[in-house]
């Protein structure tokens, strides 16, 4: 029987433990879960909360009594699929944090089974992807002939290692766009660009972040590319990786690539960083007749902005009561949900950026 319950999977990780400790502040006393029991009890036993600890292949009983699973452990790639199948077999609502296009592609495939289960398929609900989709829907909103809709951001702060492991993933399999309709595979960096961010100018480079598929979706427009603010001596050192991404993409090298980055990065940005750092994002949309709107937004630190938004997405799923099925975040809480979020700057662009 469903008790109206949140659980959050990958609750050790440094993304889930951000979500527990955002859920308890905001009144909740989520279920935490994950494959390491040892891991989780000490989390359990300080904020008193339910553990469960279990691997997503065998995943059994444990979501009988659990409206929402909000699935924070990366990558993706290893968990979405049998999460989802397992909420669609419970009846549970499924959330995540992904950023990466291939789980974005394989939720939108489930579009009828959640329907005819009543059930929320909704990967995506943290930065990823939440202020971006966002954007793009209100430059639909503002310019609704718009042919291209393209977008950019800047994390600001120290990514974790996660977030680190998701684009070794990504170099390795090499860039995407959306052209007409349809993603375009592309080259590592294949686009550079200066973006008119809030609080400064930055070059940034074309990356396969999820909003190439997702914010096609969400808006129909057919045609459109996203960019991560880098220095440029990072984009064109990222672009030498072309002739060897096949290599990256290998078991071996990918193996090799995250255990670099495990002892080159810290876990993820401190109780200082997640305070005072703001992430940067950019959007702009075109119609065929040349007419442009771009607009800014500046957020805080992208990883708290993850755990307040899925958080808050949390909360609305467990109170939903509409049709089921796949779902972006601005599809089921409209563009102005990231304006609900304090600490929310957005500003309108003229055609030249200023």
């Amino acid at each position: 029987m469903k008790m109206n319950r949140l659980m959050i999977y990958g609750a050790y990780g440094y993304a889930g433990e951000l979500m527990v400790r955002k859920a308890v502040t905001q009144g909740l006393r989520p279920v935490i879960a994950g494959r390491d029991a040892e891991k989780l009890k000490p989390l359990a036993t300080e904020l008193g909360l339910e553990y469960r600890a279990f691997d997503v292949r065998n995943t059994g009983s444990n979501l009988q009594d659990i409206s929402v699973m909000l699935n924070c452990a990366g990558p993706f790639s290893a968990t979405a699929e049998p999460l989802v199948e397992a909420c669609l077999a419970q009846h549970t609502h499924y959330l995540d944090i992904t950023g990466e296009i291939d789980i974005f592609r394989q939720c939108h495939a489930q579009d009828e089974a959640a329907r005819r289960q009543n059930v929320i398929v909704m990967p995506g609900v943290g930065t990823d992807i939440v202020p971006t989709d966002c954007l793009a829907a209100m430059l639909k909103e503002k310019l609704p002939a718009a042919r291209r809709i393209d977008l950019a951001l800047s994390f600001g702060t120290s990514p974790s290692i996660g977030t680190v492991n998701t684009m070794i993933e990504s170099i390795g399999k090499g860039g995407l766009i959306r052209e007409n309709g349809e993603l375009k595979v592309v080259s590592n960096a294949y686009r550079i660009r200066r973006i008119p961010f809030q609080n400064k100018p930055q070059w940034a480079m074309t990356i396969p972040w999820g909003d190439v598929y997702t914010s096609g979706i969400s808006t129909s427009v057919p045609n459109g590319s996203v960019y991560l603010a880098m220095p440029r001596i990072s984009i064109y050192t990222v672009r030498l990786t072309n002739p060897v991404k096949g290599l990256l993409n290998t078991r071996l090298g990918q193996k090799i690539a995250r255990q670099l980055a495990g002892w080159l990065m810290k876990k993820g940005p401190d109780d200082k960083a997640l305070e005072s750092e703001r992430g940067q994002f950019w959007g702009e949309a075109e119609a065929p007749g040349g007419q442009r709107v771009q607009m800014t937004m500046s957020t805080p630190n992208v990883y708290a902005l993850t755990a307040t938004a899925g958080i808050r997405i949390a909360r609305y799923c467990l109170a939903y009561n509409g049709p089921g099925g796949y779902y972006t975040p601005s599809m089921l809480l409209g563009s102005g949900f990231i304006e609900s979020i304090p600490g929310i700057e957005i500003r309108m662009l003229d055609q030249d950026g200023d």
